[in-house]
Formats: C-alpha cells, sequence, structure tokens
C-alpha cells in the first residue's frame, strides 16, 4: 500500500532559499536618517577637526615662542655676565696709578707737573 498516486515533487534546496529570501520583506527603520542629517553630521565632524586643529596649531606656536623666550633670556644672562667682567677689566685697566707705571716704566716718559694741564668736563 505505497502511496504512488501521489509523487512528490522535490525541488533543490538552493531553490527554495530564494524564494524564502524573496519571500521575507526589508525591516524599514523606525527613523530613517536622511540625506539633510548625513550633511549636517559631515559639517559638524569637518568644524570639529578645524576648530582641533586650530587649538593645536595655537598650542605649537605658544610652544614654540616660550622655548624662543627661554633662549633668549639664557643668552642675555650669558650676554650680561660677559658684559660684567669687561666692565671690571675696564676698571683694573684705568686705575690712574697703573697708567703712570705703564708711562713711566715702559714707555719711558716722565711726569712734569708744570706741563700738566687739567681739563674739566
Amino acid at each position: 500500500m505505497s502511496n504512488l498516486a501521489r509523487q512528490y515533487q522535490q525541488q533543490p534546496k538552493g531553490i527554495e532559499d530564494q524564494q524564502q529570501k524573496q519571500s521575507r520583506s526589508p525591516k524599514q527603520r523606525a527613523f530613517p536618517i536622511t540625506k539633510g542629517e548625513k550633511g549636517l553630521a559631515l559639517l559638524a565632524v569637518v568644524a570639529f577637526s578645524v576648530v582641533i586643529t586650530m587649538i593645536i596649531a595655537n598650542y605649537a606656536s605658544a610652544y614654540s615662542l616660550n622655548r624662543d623666550i627661554h633662549n633668549l633670556q639664557r643668552d642675555i644672562q650669558q650676554q650680561s655676565q660677559v658684559n660684567d667682567g669687561l666692565q671690571l677689566q675696564v676698571v683694573e685697566l684705568s686705575a690712574p696709578d697703573r697708567i703712570l707705571q705703564i708711562a713711566t716704566e715702559e714707555l719711558g716718559m716722565s711726569l712734569d707737573d708744570n706741563k700738566v694741564k687739567v681739563i674739566q668736563n
């Protein structure tokens, strides 16, 4: 007692999968994102990037100026030390006793008080 009266049609599995995929309707989002919203989001990202770039550029320039200021202060301090040393040498070398000693011993000059003229500034 076979059931030969009814023959089953067998379909390949690939066809069934395609039919099931076609029968399913794609789910629509509850709140779709419009082109305007996408444009605004892109504009916000670009604006944020520009602002961040400007902030970083300002920090970099401030750092550079600060470094230059410190270098100049160091150079000024070194030059001040050199100037102080030279000023001390000027005071030592311009002592009247030293000038008189060099004039008499090395240059053979003599001091004659009658010929000395004092000039007032």
